[in-house]
C-alpha cells in the first residue's frame, strides 16, 4: 500500500472514530456500574415522580462561564445537572429542566438573586451560583445552593424540594405528651404568673408543620393528622393505645420518646412535696404493648450509664448523662449524618428482639462498656457511686433508632372493648371491624424525653434587647431532622445517602506495605547501628568526665574518629533507604496511574492489530 493511501486510510479511521464517539455520546443510554448505584434514581424517587399530577419546572442555575472556575466545582455542577436530567427523563415529561448560566450583570443573575439563590464567592472574587428553583403552578420552592459536602444526599435534596413544591398545606402532627412542651393558655386573671412560652422544640417546627394537641386521656385520634409525636406517654388508656397501633400500621410515621427516669417530672414532684403534696415516685413512661409488638425490648425501670461518653467535668460526674458524638451517631442515615453531639439524660437502652419482623437501624449507640442501674437508685446515689450497683450489658446498645417494616397489631383480639367478651366473640368482632392486623410501620424511638427540653438543649441570650437562641448541643437538630424526615413524603423516607463508603485501593496498599516491610528491615538494622555508635561515643565521653579532666589519648581519638565515620556512613545509608522507599512507592503509584490511563488505548491498538492481521490472513 502506498504511503498516500495509508495516510488517507488513517485519516478515515480517525474520522470514523470521532463520528462514532459523537453518535454514542448522543444516545441517551447510561450504565451505572457503581455498587450503590449513585448515578441512578432510587425507587423511592421514581415513586414520588409517578405521583406528580401537574407539570413541574426546574430552573437550574449553574455558573459555567465564570473564568478560573475550580475543576472540582465544574465536576460537581455536572453531577447535579446529570442528576436533574434523570429526573426529567423519569418523570415522563412532567418535569422540565432549564439550565441557566447566570453571568455577571445579566438578567439571569438578577432573577437568581430575586428567587433567593445564594451566590458563593470563590478565591478569584467571582460570584458563582449553583442552585435551583422548582415551580408548579403558583407554588415555587428554592434550593439556594447545592453544597458539595452533601453530595451523598444530593438525590434527597432534589426530591425534597420537588415534593415540597406540591404541598398546598402544612402536614399536621398530633402531639400526645405529659410534659409541658406547649405553654398553657394565656392567663386572663390579674396576678397570675407571666405567660409561658412553648418549648423551642415546638417553635422551630411550627413553620413547617401544624401541631394539634391530643390529650393523653383521649380515646381516639383525629382523622386528619399525618404524623404522630408521642413524648413521655404515661398511663394511656387502652383505647388510645389501640388507635396508635392502627395509626402505625397504616404506615404513617410516629416520633416516640419514652423515659425510664424523667428529670423534669422528678423536679415537679419535689416542688409538690415541698408544698405539702405527695411525691410521685414513678417518673417513667412506657407503651409496653406497642413496643413489644414492634419488637423492641425496653425496661422502664432500667437507666443506662456509660463510662466513656458520660459527662465528667471538675467535681461533677454523671455517668447517666451521655453525649453521643462521631462514631456513636449513625452517619449513614440522612437525619443524623451531620449531628455533632446529642445529650441524653438518664436514658434507657433499646434492644431489638431477634425474632422481630421489623427492621431496626440504630441512631445513637453506646460503647460496649455500657451498664444499667435501677432508676430508683438515681434518687439516692449519684456520680461514680452508681457503678457499685451497675449491671454490665457487655455490648454496645442503642438509645435511639428507626423501626421500619412489617409488624403485627398489638391488639390481635380486636379493639379493647371487645377484649372483655369471651374469646369466640373477640375473634368474631375482630373480623367484623376494619381493624388492621398487620402493616408496615415507620417509627423513630428514643429512650429519653428530657433531651427535648429547652434547659438541656439551648440557652437564651439577651443581645441589645433582643432574645437570641444559642444551641448547647444537637438535641433539637436530632428532633427536627427526624420529624422532618418522617413527616415528609413516605417516598422520601426511603431515600438514603449514597456513595459514602471509603473505597481504598486494597491491592495498592498491600503492595506499599510489602515495600515498606522490605525496606523496614534494612532501616531498623541501620538505626540499631547508629544507636550503638552513639552509645559507645557517650560512654567514652562519660569515662573522661569521671576523671575530672577531659582529654583524649591518640588511641581514644582514633576510636572516636572511627565511630564518627561509621555514624556518618550509617546516616547516609539511612537516607538512601528512605529515599528508595519513597521512590518505590511513587513508582508504584505512577505505574498504577499509567495502567489506569493507558489500558483503553492499548486495548484498542491490540484489537486494531488483530483485526488488521486477520484481514490480511
Amino acid at each position: 500500500m502506498k504511503l498516500s493511501r495509508k495516510l488517507v486510510a488513517s485519516l478515515l479511521i480517525l474520522a470514523n472514530f470521532i463520528f462514532l464517539h459523537y453518535i454514542v455520546s448522543s444516545i441517551p443510554l447510561r450504565f451505572d456500574l457503581t455498587e450503590e448505584n449513585i448515578y441512578t434514581l432510587s425507587d423511592s424517587t421514581k415513586s414520588m415522580l409517578d405521583k406528580i399530577e401537574e407539570p413541574v419546572t426546574v430552573d437550574f442555575y449553574s455558573s459555567r462561564s465564570v473564568e478560573e472556575l475550580p475543576a472540582w466545582f465544574k465536576t460537581f455542577a455536572d453531577r447535579v445537572e446529570q442528576m436533574l436530567e434523570q429526573y426529567e427523563r423519569a418523570s415522563g415529561g412532567l418535569v422540565t429542566l432549564n439550565v441557566i448560566d447566570p453571568k455577571p450583570d445579566t438578567e439571569e443573575e438578577e432573577r437568581a438573586i430575586a428567587a433567593g439563590l445564594h451566590g458563593q464567592e470563590i478565591a478569584t472574587g467571582d460570584r458563582v451560583f449553583l442552585g435551583m428553583v422548582v415551580a408548579q403552578g403558583d407554588t415555587e420552592k428554592t434550593h439556594p445552593f447545592f453544597n458539595w459536602n452533601r453530595e451523598n444526599f444530593l438525590e434527597y435534596d432534589i426530591s425534597r424540594t420537588i415534593y415540597e413544591t406540591q404541598l398546598l398545606t402544612k402536614p399536621r402532627i398530633g402531639l400526645i405528651t405529659t410534659l409541658p412542651l406547649i405553654a398553657p393558655p394565656y392567663p386572663t386573671m390579674p396576678g397570675q404568673p407571666q405567660q409561658q412560652e412553648d418549648q423551642f422544640f415546638i417553635t422551630q417546627l411550627e413553620s413547617q408543620f401544624a401541631f394539634e394537641s391530643i390529650e393523653p386521656t383521649a380515646t381516639e385520634l383525629p382523622s386528619d393528622i399525618d404524623m404522630l409525636a408521642i413524648v413521655h406517654p404515661k398511663n394511656l388508656n387502652e383505647e388510645l393505645q389501640y388507635a396508635i397501633d392502627q395509626f402505625a400500621l397504616t404506615g404513617k410515621p410516629i416520633f416516640l420518646a419514652v423515659d425510664p427516669s424523667s428529670i423534669q417530672e422528678k423536679e415537679q414532684s419535689r416542688q409538690m412535696q415541698m408544698m405539702g403534696g405527695q411525691m410521685n415516685q414513678d417518673t417513667s413512661s412506657d407503651l409496653p404493648k406497642l413496643l413489644d409488638a414492634w419488637g423492641i425490648e425496653y425496661d422502664r425501670r432500667k437507666v443506662l450509664i456509660e463510662p466513656n461518653n458520660s459527662i465528667a467535668q471538675a467535681n461533677f460526674v454523671q455517668p447517666a448523662w451521655i453525649v453521643f458524638q462521631d462514631e456513636y451517631t449513625n452517619r449513614e442515615l440522612l437525619p443524623s449524618s451531620e449531628l455533632e453531639g446529642v445529650l441524653t439524660l438518664e436514658s434507657a437502652p433499646l434492644i431489638h428482639r431477634e425474632d422481630a419482623t421489623t427492621e431496626w437501624e440504630p441512631v445513637l449507640t453506646t460503647t460496649d462498656e455500657a451498664a444499667t442501674v435501677e432508676g430508683m437508685m438515681l434518687q439516692f446515689q449519684q456520680g461514680n457511686a452508681l457503678w457499685e450497683n451497675a449491671t454490665s450489658l457487655e455490648r454496645a446498645v442503642a438509645v435511639a433508632g428507626l423501626l421500619r417494616g412489617p409488624a403485627k397489631t398489638a391488639f390481635p383480639g380486636g379493639p379493647p372493648s371487645a377484649e372483655e367478651q369471651d374469646s369466640a366473640e373477640e375473634s368474631e368482632d375482630a373480623k367484623q371491624t376494619d381493624q388492621l392486623q398487620e402493616g408496615s410501620i415507620n417509627v423513630f424511638v428514643i429512650g429519653d424525653t428530657d433531651w427535648l427540653l429547652d434547659r438541656f438543649s439551648i440557652q437564651k441570650v439577651n443581645f441589645l434587647g433582643m432574645q437570641q437562641i444559642q444551641k448547647m448541643n444537637d438535641n433539637l437538630g436530632l428532633a427536627a431532622n427526624f420529624i422532618e424526615y418522617l413527616g415528609g413524603s413516605r417516598d422520601l423516607i426511603g431515600l438514603r445517602g449514597k456513595g459514602d463508603k471509603d473505597r481504598s485501593f486494597d491491592v495498592v496498599q498491600a503492595m506499599e506495605a510489602e515495600a515498606q516491610k522490605a525496606y523496614q528491615a534494612k532501616l531498623e538494622a541501620v538505626e540499631a547501628e547508629i544507636e550503638e555508635i552513639n552509645s559507645k561515643l557517650s560512654q567514652l565521653v562519660s569515662e573522661q568526665t569521671d576523671t575530672g579532666v577531659i582529654y583524649a589519648t591518640p588511641e581514644m581519638q582514633e576510636a572516636i574518629d572511627e565511630f564518627k565515620e561509621r555514624q556518618a556512613a550509617a546516616k547516609a545509608e539511612r537516607r538512601l533507604i528512605r529515599r528508595d522507599l519513597r521512590q518505590g512507592i511513587e513508582t508504584l503509584g505512577n505505574v498504577v496511574g499509567a495502567i489506569n490511563l493507558l489500558w483503553a488505548p492499548i486495548a484498542l491498538a491490540l484489537f486494531g492489530l488483530y483485526f488488521f492481521r486477520s484481514r490480511k490472513g
